[in-house]
């Protein structure tokens, strides 16, 4: 009997929970907060059964029986509850879930000044681009204390090489840098004549970086290519801040650069003599009445003298400029309430570099350029309905003031050019001449509102207007005009100093004078408007729809013969599906409105027919030295002044630049740390600004047009008489006029690996490939022959046939890009960040010329005389079959490094850091910023294959020292 009621028991123990077990089964899962971060600490329940919380990692699993259909409970603090059906479980079954709980509205001073993390998968939209937050601002190496250098590690996003010495830095999906716009909080931070950012903002009031460059929201507008959104610090519950100084020493610790090849070492020597930097600033946030009121402040002053890169090897004046910069920060948040929130920022910064001679330029020739910006805005954020609703309405005011007043001189004398009889420029002496003065007042309204409708929707609409009151006080040439005068023997270069407006005797020979018949000043305004209306809907907890439509004008578009442009609708649709607890697809695909800058219509007004009347005397119509016609003795005979280019206002009308966009990705967890992405980009952009001539040659170049083919007088050149309507005295040579006929299309893959941020150890890494292609690149870009743009091989004015065309990779071309940013921080106290950066060359434009140690002489094949715009581009003629940009740069590798020691001072930290700029002293030929004309180095002559003469390096081997005390 005992033995019978052990085998029982034995049954039971061995078999029974088996079975039991096996009508168990087990749901697991991950839940994630909208942005795509672990939630740790919500409540999961089945219903009528057992439950559990997430761990740090967003992780939970439960037991249930199998059978029936259940629903799942999910449930977090200041997130709205889920329930997820479940489908009926087979025993034994593993079923896992993938669950995202949508944040409420609750709005609240605390949740204003709370930092936003970063999570490693992204389930919130199908957004390509990136960010860095404050821990990476603060930590990875970066020249001057420059933010918006850190956007180069952002896939999409590249060093621009741009058209003039103030361009913006960023160039985004190989766009022109004009094109990127900026914001600061989300409230427009673009100085509107050309672009870029009005308000330079100091790295201790920057919270975090966002770069949106493909498929973001509706709520983003007025750029075709993409967005650099700052977001400033705001103050917290804890009193902390920052004193510092930097300090670049230069040669001391510097190396220098190898010889590039065709380079004088002498020449390039010289160029990295003299270079200093001296930055202090510092930064305080924190509370100002306690719970309610909270505080941020930071300032930046910088004191430089830096060599100026010039573009001959063997300029006779190498000289410096002296820098001086001021950025200013400011923040109050104040909770009213719960539910009513206000905040104050203002933001100012101010440039000054004052050139003390370069290349040709002598010191008393040179010129300074100030830039001072300011931001003051008001917003105010009010949460509704219980917190399922919020409005945010700000109101912003912001000023630009840009001139380029004489550095030493003024405009009592003229200009003067000394050249050779060979025609190579030996000096500019006398004053600057460049007249420009401009000033900005610019106004933005703006207002959001928020509110969710029902369980699975989001409705998010907006609108804001821009208006700017612009102010050109001067812009032409030097008010006593501009000489050029040949130095036959009778003009000695003085021994030990540079040659000076009184070396020039009298009697000097004058090839051309230069003056401004008719200077004008020009007030006029720009208005620009925006709305949207866009749905996040959450089809499921794993599903994500963003529909959108943006709606963009610019009034730009009513000037001249041009009719508004009210059709820019931007339809926007996005998804992101949470596949599995560690994989997302996304995708999107929408069109997207750019503005146009103000300086098309100011150059089309001031440049027009009863504008500016920029003319040169040459040859045997010059006149004697320093006996030139006065402003006021043209204006008497201007009809009989030589024939000019002369602008129409929107001839053929204009509109706003579109780009059509689409983008399909997926992203993986791997591990508890590590995420990686890939994401496909096409897009293709119309309506892009460039100038045509409607009065154009119908000359061609043909295999024998290899020499230059110089104007005879001011008021004859050779192609005069090809022209649709002969050049006459008093009339115009070339008619130009802005339109928006350009086309560019990119076309790219991200890949992107990263590992969780954490207290000790980051790691981004993204190759990007891509290829970036245009017709043009700039509001002056003009085709090298007539209006042959199109690869049709068709004039765009006048329908004859063309023998050339401009469709080429774009300037900002780069096929293959890879970056990694890295930071180690090893017992709290030693902090180790690097950025490497790997690119292939930028393209090479071959131009008709030669190019010298000496100088270069770009060829009028044609004999259609100047054209304003290639000043600025460098786009002239290119010899018979020679492409536009039909050549690379060398590639390059760049690496910097920074390294800090915390040590503890007082009770306090004292952070001291050495950061090394180009530490493998590479030379980069176009792998950084610049706003040299026609791109520098960029800019060959000849044919391919003839010799590249590369004289504009990068910057070489740099070391920055630092101190910074932290309490």
């Amino acid at each position: 009997m005992h033995r019978v009621a052990w085998l029982a028991m034995l049954v039971l123990v061995l078999v029974v929970p088996g079975r039991l077990a096996a009508q168990l089964a087990r749901v697991a899962g991950t839940v994630r907060t909208q942005r795509g971060a672990p939630l740790a600490g919500a409540r999961v329940r089945v219903e009528g059964g057992g439950a559990t919380e997430s761990d740090a990692r967003g992780a939970w699993a439960l037991e249930l029986e199998a059978g029936a259909p259940r629903v799942l409970l999910l449930a977090a603090i200041g997130h709205e509850p889920e329930r997820v059906p479940l489908p009926a479980l087979t025993p034994g079954a593993r079923h896992v879930v993938a669950v995202t709980l949508r944040p409420l509205v609750a709005l609240d001073a605390l949740t204003v000044v709370a930092r936003r993390e970063r999570p490693l998968l992204d389930t919130e939209g199908a957004g390509t681009g990136g960010a860095l937050e404050a821990a990476e601002v603060e930590a990875l190496p970066v020249d001057a204390r420059e933010p918006l250098a850190l956007a180069w590690n952002v896939p999409g996003i590249a060093q621009a090489q741009a058209f003039f010495g103030d361009a913006p830095l960023l160039s985004v999906n190989g766009g022109n840098a004009l094109s990127t716009q900026h914001t600061l909080d989300g409230l427009d931070n673009n100085e509107g004549f050309l672009g870029g950012p009005r308000v330079e903002l100091p790295l201790g009031a920057l919270e975090r970086l966002d770069a949106r460059v493909n498929s973001y929201s509706a709520e983003w507008g007025r750029s075709p290519t993409g967005i650099i959104d700052q977001q400033s610090r705001a103050g917290g519950l804890r009193r902390q801040g920052d004193l510092f100084a930097y300090w670049r020493p230069g040669r001391p610790l510097d190396a220098r650069l190898p010889v590039p090849f065709g380079g004088v070492p002498e020449a390039i020597a010289r160029r990295q003599d003299g270079f200093q930097r001296l930055q202090v600033g510092g930064a305080l946030a924190g509370p100002l009445a306690r719970d309610r009121t909270f505080g941020s402040a930071a300032a930046e002053l910088t004191r430089e003298d830096e060599d100026r890169i010039g573009s001959t090897a063997l300029a006779p004046f190498l000289g410096t400029e002296a820098r001086r910069k001021l950025k200013l920060f400011g923040r109050i948040d104040h909770g009213w309430s719960a539910t009513q929130v206000t905040t104050l920022r203002v933001a100012a910064s101010a440039t000054d570099r004052a050139g003390e001679g370069n290349g040709v330029i002598t010191p008393e020739a040179d010129l300074t350029t100030r830039r001072i910006g300011t931001l003051a805005a008001l917003t105010h954020r009010s949460t509704l309905r219980g917190g399922r609703a919020g409005n945010t309405v700000s109101a912003q005011l912001g000023t630009f003031a840009w001139s380029f007043p004489p550095t030493a001189s003024d405009f009592t004398r003229p200009q003067v050019t000394v050249v050779t009889p060979g025609l190579a420029t030996q000096a500019v002496v006398g004053s600057s001449n460049f007249v420009f003065d401009e000033r900005e007042t610019q106004l933005q309204l703006r207002d959001v509102f928020e509110t969710q409708l029902g369980r699975r929707h989001t409705l998010r609409a907006g609108a804001d207007v821009v208006t700017a009151w612009f102010r050109l006080g001067a812009a032409g040439t030097n008010p006593n005009g501009s000489y050029v005068v040949v130095n036959d023997g009778d003009i000695p270069a003085p021994a030990g100093r540079p040659l000076t407006f009184a070396d020039i005797p009298a009697t000097a020979r004058v090839l051309s004078y230069t003056m401004d018949a008719s200077p004008q000043q020009v007030d006029l305004t720009q208005t620009v408007a925006g709305a949207f209306v866009e749905d996040r809907w959450r089809v499921s907890p794993s599903l994500l729809l963003v529909a959108g439509v943006r709606w963009d004008f610019d009034d730009l578009t009513t000037r001249g013969d041009s009719r508004a442009d009210l059709d820019n609708v931007q339809p926007r649709l996005s998804f992101n599906w949470l596949r599995r607890p560690t994989h997302v697809v996304r995708g999107g695909i929408g069109l997207y409105a750019g503005k146009l800058p103000y300086a098309i219509y100011s150059d089309a007004v001031q440049l027009g027919a009863n504008g500016n009347a920029v003319v040169t005397f040459a040859g045997a119509d010059a006149p004697a030295y320093l006996q030139g016609p006065t402003p006021a003795q043209l204006r008497q005979r201007r009809d009989q002044l030589p024939p000019r280019e002369v602008f129409q206002l929107f001839a053929r009308g204009i509109g706003q630049p579109v780009s059509r966009q689409a983008t399909l990705g997926t992203q993986l967890q791997l591990g508890r740390d590590w995420a990686v992405a890939v994401d496909a980009i096409w897009m293709e952009t119309r309506g892009l600004p460039r100038l045509l001539d409607l009065n154009p040659s119908s000359r061609r170049i043909g295999p024998g047009d290899v020499t230059d083919q110089p104007c005879a007088s001011a008021f004859s050149c050779p192609a005069d008489a090809s022209r649709p309507v002969a050049p006459v005295a008093g009339g115009a040579r070339r008619i130009s006029t802005a339109e928006s006929g350009g086309r560019a299309r990119y076309r790219a893959l991200y890949v992107q690996a990263r590992r969780q941020l954490s207290r000790s150890w980051t790691v981004d890494a993204n190759w990007t490939w891509s290829h970036a292609e245009n017709d043009t690149e700039d509001i002056n870009f003009s085709a090298a022959v007539a209006n042959c743009f199109a690869r049709e091989r068709v004039d765009a004015v006048t329908g004859q046939a063309c023998t050339t065309d401009e469709w080429a990779d774009a300037n900002n071309d780069r096929r293959h890009r890879v970056t990694v940013r890295a930071v180690h921080t090893w017992r709290d106290r030693v902090r180790v960040a690097l950025i490497g950066d790997v690119q292939s060359g930028l393209p090479a434009n071959r131009l008709a010329g030669v190019a010298t140690p000496q100088g270069n002489a770009v060829y009028d094949l044609l004999g259609v005389g100047p054209v304003r715009g290639n000043g600025f581009i460098g786009n002239a003629n290119r010899l018979a079959g020679v492409p536009r940009n039909g050549e690379r740069l060398p590639g390059y590798a760049n690496v910097s490094v920074s390294v800090a020691w915390l040590a503890p001072v007082g009770g306090q930290d004292l952070e001291l850091r050495a950061d090394a700029f180009n530490l493998l002293n590479t030379v980069h030929w176009g792998g950084f910023p610049n706003g040299l004309g026609g791109g520098g180095t960029r800019t060959q002559y000849g044919r391919p294959g003839d010799p590249i003469l590369l004289f504009t390096p990068g910057p070489p081997r740099q070391v920055q020292l630092s101190a910074r005390w932290l309490f």
